[in-house]
This record gives structure tokens, sequence and C-alpha cells, in this order.
């Protein structure tokens, strides 16, 4: 009975001060919204890297040509070409997926519409490999990238960057460099990746990027994607093996060729992600903290305006105990109120932005309950001194108190 009376008389004596109420909790209110916001986006951020790393299949490496230390100036560079790729391809003590590519600037024309796109040319497998769906039409095969066919697969972007729509495209021809190309399909947009865009790419088999539109056989990259039953360390000293074989480099000397884990680089971001979001969720902490001074001084307050209320419950028998528990449960659910509407807004700010940004949705079940249990912890911690000020008043001076 008493907790629910105390309760009770919190409830009024903050209803009858409903602006100032207001106005002491909305540092918690902003504290807590800001709590349940960022760490929400975290979590969907930290989603969508995952999400990332399942599309682009289990693992994957890139392979870049590199610069070799020794040897006279003319011998320096050493690029990658075909058949280092068919060599990894070949070489089977791992189970991997190889993509080389070969990319580059041109020149593409429809009709009076001419604008440079980036072309890139690679195997049946570089699809698969980077998660990129089909949206209409079909991908070019191992059959048609052997037998040179001119046939390109667009980015959703390039039909508007080429002023036209998917529908006039689909089995139409577009000039690249100079030479037809027939356009058999189109892939799902991917959105930009922070330096390039695929949906603005134009894809095309391998042998026909080298030999009809670049006429080279050097390339750029090597995709190696490899399920989880190996061990990163291990693919990538398999690649070093077979590329080193392939390009007669002896003990000692170094690699004229890089080995990238893209893992790593997840990884890395995943850190700085969380780095991020802890020092946002701290300052919002601080936020709560600076509320709960607000709380503090607001019942200090109360217990000045309310001396003849707390005198005149004394003399009719209210021990310090009750005093002391009526003016604590109402600091603390002062904070739980701001801790619930800072939860409201907190959640509604959240899935407002994942939606307007199309970012995978996390409800926040573990910011919304720790931030709430922080916020009466914050009313307990800062209600301590008014109640017990309250606790401790003389009956009969305070009755006298005006």
């Amino acid at each position: 009975m008493l907790i629910r009376e105390s309760i009770n008389t919190a409830v009024d004596a903050i209803r009858s001060n409903a602006l100032r109420s207001i106005l002491t909790t909305l540092a918690i209110i902003i504290g807590t919204a800001a709590v349940i916001t960022m760490v929400s986006m975290g979590s969907s951020a930290q989603k969508a890297i995952d999400d990332s790393i399942t599309k682009l299949g289990a693992r994957t490496i890139y392979v870049y040509p590199g610069w070799s230390r020794s040897g006279s100036s003319s011998d320096r560079k050493r690029t990658l070409d075909i058949k280092d790729a068919d060599a990894l391809e070949d070489d089977r003590e791992i189970d991997w997926k190889i993509a080389p590519e070969i990319r580059g600037s041109r020149q593409v024309k429809l009709n009076n519409e001419s604008v440079s796109l980036e072309i890139i040319g690679s195997t049946a497998n570089f699809f698969d490999i980077r998660g990129y769906e089909l949206d209409e039409g079909t991908l070019f095969s191992e059959r048609q990238d052997l037998s040179r066919k001119r046939v390109v697969v667009l980015g959703s972007s390039v039909p508007k960057e080429l002023k036209t729509s998917k529908k006039r495209l689909l089995n139409n021809e577009i000039s690249i460099a100079g030479v037809s190309f027939e356009v058999i399909g189109f892939i799902k947009s991917q959105g930009s990746n922070g330096w390039r865009n695929p949906d603005e790419q134009i894809y095309t088999p391998l042998y026909t990027a080298s030999d009809r539109i670049f006429g080279r056989d050097t390339i750029n990259s090597i995709n190696v994607d490899f399920s989880t039953d190996y061990r990163v360390e291990e693919v990538m000293i398999a690649i070093e093996r077979v590329l080193r074989r392939e390009h007669d480099i002896g003990p000692g000397e170094e690699n004229n060729f890089r080995i990238n884990d893209w893992s790593q680089a997840v990884d890395l971001r995943r850190e700085a992600t969380s780095i991020f979001f802890a020092l946002i969720v701290g300052i919002a902490g601080i936020s709560l903290l600076v509320g709960g001074i607000g709380v503090m001084n607001i019942m200090l307050v109360s217990v000045t305006e309310r001396t003849r209320e707390i005198g005149l419950r004394k003399a009719l028998g209210a021990t310090s105990k009750v005093i002391l528990t009526q003016f604590m449960i109402e600091a603390i659910t002062l904070c739980l109120i701001g801790g619930l509407i800072g939860v409201v807004l907190g959640t509604s700010l959240y899935f407002l932005i994942a939606f307007l940004q199309d970012w995978p949705i996390v409800f926040p079940f573990t910011a919304i309950i720790g931030s709430v249990f922080f916020s009466a912890i914050v009313g307990l911690f800062f209600g301590i001194w008014p109640a017990r000020r309250a606790a401790k008043l003389d009956p009969a001076v305070a009755l006298r108190y005006e």
C-alpha cells in the first residue's frame, strides 16, 4: 500500500506541474532518444555489413598487379594477365571460384546520345561472386565468353545515362568504342560502394573485352571466392604459390602482385563503426546525467515548495521512511516518464531514417530496455539527496515554514 500511495502521490505532483516536469525531463528525453536511435543505427549498419559479406559469398580475396624491386627499369612492372587467372582456375588445391577483371572507361553511344562509362570484362562467375542479381534478360555465359560474343549486361542506371528505357535497350544494340554490342540483360540496382557505382557500369565477357574493346590481355584484378571451409591465410598462401610459379619468382624475391583480403577491410569498418557509435552513445549518456542533475534540482525546489505539506504529514504520523520513499519514487517516476517518451521518440526516428535510407530493420529491444533501466537508475541516484532532505525535516519547523 505504501508503494502504491507513493506512486499515486508522485503522479499527482508531476501532473500538477506538467510543464515544469516536461522541461525537467527534456535532457533525459533527448538522451534516451539519442541512445536508442544511434544504437539502432549502429545495429543496422552492422547488419548491412554482414549482409554484404553474405551477398559477396563466403569470403572474397582480390589480387592486384604490383611492382618488382629487382631487375632493370624496363622489367620493373609485371601486370597480371589472363593466363594468371587461368592458372588459378586450373589449380584445384582450393575449391575456389575465379573471376578476372579487365576494366576501363570507353565512349558509349546510342543514337545521338554519347556518354563515357566504365566497361568491365569478366567471366560468368563474376556476377555470382559479386552478388549481382539479374533484373531483366539474361547474363552472358562461358560459351559466349570463349566465342568472343559482342554482348553486354548493363547496370540499372545506364538506360538513364543514355536517356532511354530498359525496354528499348533490351535485345537491341549500343556502340562501345565504335563496336556494336547487343544488350542481353540488366542487373538489379546495387547502389554506390563509395568509389564506384555498379549501376553505372557495363559488363561484357572477358575475352570480348580483351580482344574487341581494350586490345590487351593484361587484367586489372582477380576475384577469388572461397567457402568458410578454408582459412583466409590458407587461401592467400595457395594464391601466392600459383602466381609466384607463373611469374617465375625465385626464393627470396619479392612478389610483383598484391593480395588483399576484403574481409580485413570489413573488420576495420566494423571496428570504426563500433568506435563511432560508442562515442555517440557516450555523449547521449552524458545528456542523461545532465538530465539527472536537472531532476535533482527540481526535486530540491519541490521539497522547498512542499515543506509545510511534509511537516503536516509528519505531524499526522508519517515516518521519515514514508517521506523518503515518496520523494524517491517521484524522482524515479519523473525519469521513467522522460525515458519512455525518449523511447517512443528515438524508436520512431530510427524507423523513419531506416525507411528513408532503405536500411535493414533491427528492432532496438536491448537499447530500449537499457535506456529505460538507466533512466530509472538516474532517477534513483539523483533523487536520494532531495528525498533525504525532505525526510530529515523537523515537523515543528516545517509547519512554521512560510
